[in-house]
């Protein structure tokens, strides 16, 4: 009993050092916060997501924003999605199943909307078909700013006056974020912020 006590309190004690010891930065320290825009509106009127990037673990968190809140609750998707990404040549890449299954959620709401208000006769009733091809970020961080690139391809059923559905593009194509640090606007890019 007093050796498992002893162990214990050995290993307790070399995690608080380590934990103490200067130079062992926190996980908080290596992120950085930015404000992302679509590639080409970025700035006023249109309205940021918040992304923080750790490209220690590598890590990223995109705060989709208050905007979309209500439509991602009615979905049942969180607001904040979190993906762990691997290196690749000059970029980090994010293949994820829950991404797949966030842009698969998102696509057949869309694609219901489309069924809901087509003149086909009896498009209302087909059942929104959805196929994610590729769901995929490219994260290429730089100095004070971040790029972040959404690689999709999805399909659906469209539905024929005559004969089956047939197959369309949904989106087949790369939608490109881009960003700044948090705080750069005020001269305090030098600083990352912390979520």
């Amino acid at each position: 009993m007093k050796i498992l006590s002893r162990v214990a309190f050995v290993r307790a004690a070399a995690v608080c050092a380590l934990a103490a010891m200067p130079g062992i930065a926190s996980a908080a320290d290596n992120e950085t916060a930015y404000l992302m825009y679509l590639k080409g509106s970025e700035g006023p009127p249109a309205v940021p997501m918040r992304v923080v990037w750790d490209d220690t673990k590598p890590h990223i968190s995109i705060d989709l924003g208050e905007k979309y809140e209500p439509a991602l609750t009615k979905l049942k998707l969180p607001r904040v999605l979190e993906y762990d990404a691997s290196r690749e040549r000059l970029q980090f890449v994010v293949r994820d199943g829950e991404l797949a299954r966030f842009v698969k959620v998102v696509a057949t709401s869309i694609v219901q909307a489309f069924l809901s208000a087509s003149p086909v006769p009896g498009a209302w009733a087909q059942p929104a078909e959805v196929t994610v091809h590729t769901a995929t970020l490219l994260v290429t961080p730089a100095p004070a700013r971040l790029e972040v690139t959404t690689r999709l391809h999805v399909t659906y059923l469209w539905p024929q006056k005559s004969g089956p559905p047939k197959v369309q593009d949904l989106i087949k194509g790369d939608i490109v974020f881009v960003g700044a640090q948090e705080g750069a606007e005020s001269g305090e890019a030098g600083s990352p912020s912390k979520p």
